[in-house]
């Protein structure tokens, strides 16, 4: 090969790496938007609102952290990854989530990381990866990541890493963030005088602020006077409450105790999400001095909501209602507007094709991603405030599994299975600003196994307290039963092409509903259950009667958090 052409493939991997931003991501767990955690964050604040935009209905399919988590990295929703939970049902021969069906299923090998590594990324991990990635795990390191800190245990003071396959246990006095906001700004400090150095992707996923919430110390007696928000879902009355489905309506009201538990455990999680807020600064101002914040897109995500008394359920997900769905997801970076306001529906899914364009890379043809690129949203050369929705204006959720663990408060009630579950399996559609019979919609239509239904109207209902599907008309029924049904087993652009008229001609053949969704019931799940854990199960389901001990006033032992963490599948 002659010099000169050698030089041209030179110039040629130069301008290539020119032409692809550093692409920081920060992933937090159970971090809400109903509940305005974000308020609450005041570099957060100057740095991604005003400094970058909003999207104010992005929407993860599934609000569970693994099921939500294996959407982020492969681009498709839970009904194709095969990930329904965290691995709660796992037996001797069934696995219905968590790392060991990742690997399992053969997840990882198109992932994200594999993809922006292949387009001559260099890739770094830091954090939480999934459910059931623990200590025994640590040798196992995910393909296509060149630099992998990945979280063995979650424990806010004293966590465990894998250092790219070895287990690093870090001292019961360093706080999980901090150590997280150091081991990145250490990667980009080290990035800094590198002759052969690549564009960057930097997965970063502090555990805050999921339960137990611990804060750093520095920030235990913050935001002392709070309470979470009085809306109407929260602890309703039976009027309201009778309007819910399945195990849902049969809830007794939350007692003093659970709503004093509540609050302090919504103060603890604002508390928790400040070391990640001066992490943000503290990154954004050293990539600044490195002259690299510029050409750097920074995305900051939640990976799925947080319910916090609504519907008297004691905090938890799971569900398909906007506390539990709806995230924050917030972007500034290159031509991204400042101060921007996005009302297009956006979802988790559609983070892989963004940021494979981003990066000038590829999607290989036998892995069908069911998002799509919203590289013209970063923009802000469409319009970002439609009056009709033109990049999706239907976001599909489902789960199909059991409920989270309620505490020994609910043993006995009927359906309350293995001293854990409720059944819990449904599919939604969030419909704003469709076309035709959706013009100016803002809807919320869910079908459960139990062939129950909800429909909501969220522009006179934003909580969700109304329960509409009686009274509407059948055949609007009809039509948002014909749509959630063509987007059940959908893939590809078939997730979120809608043609609305095309949805009014095959609901019109007939305006007889009738249930499509298999119950997983969790005693029924298929497998051997020969060998299940029967003794965690009364380990678990005896813990407290509340549920997790929130209130400051309770004793939290290194002891109770290892039997949370068995017990939440962590």
């Amino acid at each position: 090969m002659s010099w000169f052409l050698l030089l041209l493939l030179l110039a040629a991997s130069i301008a290539a790496h020119a032409a692809q931003p550093n692409i920081l991501f920060i992933l937090t767990d159970d971090q809400d938007v109903t509940a305005h955690s974000l308020d609450y964050m005041k570099q957060l604040q100057s740095i991604l609102r005003d400094g970058g935009t909003e999207y104010l209905n992005y929407f993860v399919p599934t609000g569970l952290c693994c099921p939500s988590r294996s959407s982020l990295i492969s681009g498709q929703f839970c009904h194709n990854t095969g990930i329904w939970d965290n691995g709660d049902l796992n037996n001797k021969t069934h696995l219905s989530g968590g790392l060991k069906k990742i690997i399992e299923t053969g997840l990882e090998k198109v992932t994200i990381s594999t993809q922006l590594k292949e387009a001559g990324y260099e890739t770094y991990l830091v954090g939480k990866y999934m459910n059931g990635y623990d200590d025994g795990q640590a040798s196992h390191v995910p393909p296509g990541w060149d630099h992998w800190y990945g979280m063995t245990d979650t424990a806010y003071y004293g966590s465990h890493f894998s250092v790219n396959g070895k287990l690093l246990k870090t001292s019961k006095e360093t706080y999980q963030t901090d150590f997280i906001g150091e081991t990145v700004a250490n990667f980009l400090q080290g990035r800094k005088d590198r002759k052969d150095v690549k564009p960057f992707f930097m997965y970063v996923s502090p555990f805050a602020p999921h339960s137990p919430s611990l804060p750093a110390k520095r920030h235990a007696s913050l935001f002392s006077n709070l309470s979470a928000p009085r809306y109407p879902s929260y602890n309703p009355l039976d009027n309201i409450q009778n309007q819910k489905p399945s195990w849902i309506k049969t809830l007794p009201e939350l007692d003093q105790t659970q709503l004093s538990s509540i609050d302090e455990f919504y103060r603890n999680r604002l508390r928790a999400l400040q070391a990640i807020d001066e992490m943000l600064l503290n990154l954004t101002t050293l990539l600044d001095k490195q002259g690299q914040l510029e050409n750097t897109f920074i995305f900051y995500m939640g990976d799925n909501g947080q319910h916090l008394g609504d519907f008297r359920l004691p905090a938890g997900k799971r569900q398909a209602y906007d506390t539990d769905v709806r995230v924050p997801f917030l972007v500034r970076g290159p031509g991204v507007p400042k101060g921007g306001r996005v009302t297009e529906i956006v979802m988790s899914v559609d983070l892989f094709p963004t940021w494979t364009e981003l990066a000038n890379g590829e999607i290989p043809n036998d892995h069908v991603v069911d998002g799509q690129s919203f590289t013209s949203l970063l923009s802000g050369k469409v319009s970002m405030q439609p009056e009709i929705n033109t990049f999706r204006s239907v976001a599909l959720t489902e789960l199909f599994g059991g409920s989270s663990n309620m505490g020994q408060r609910y043993h006995g009630m009927p359906g309350y299975e293995r001293n854990r579950f409720w059944n819990n399996t449904y599919q939604s559609v969030r419909i704003i600003n469709g076309s035709d019979w959706a013009a100016h919609a803002n809807w919320m239509y869910t079908e459960w196994c139990t062939e129950e239904r909800e429909f909501y109207n969220l522009t006179d209902d934003p909580h969700e307290i109304n329960n509409l599907v009686k009274k509407m008309d059948p055949m609007l029924i009809q039509k948002l039963s014909t749509l959630l049904a063509s987007l059940a087993n959908c893939t590809g652009s078939a997730c979120w092409k809608i043609d609305y008229g095309r949805i009014t001609e095959q609901a019109s053949q007939t305006i007889n509903y009738s249930g499509k969704l298999h119950c997983f019931n969790p005693p029924d799940m298929p497998g051997d259950r020969s060998n299940d854990e029967e003794s965690e199960t009364d380990y678990c389901s005896g813990m407290y009667r509340y549920g997790f001990p929130f209130a400051d006033s309770d004793e939290v032992s290194a002891d109770i958090l290892e039997q949370w963490n068995v017990c939440e599948r962590l």
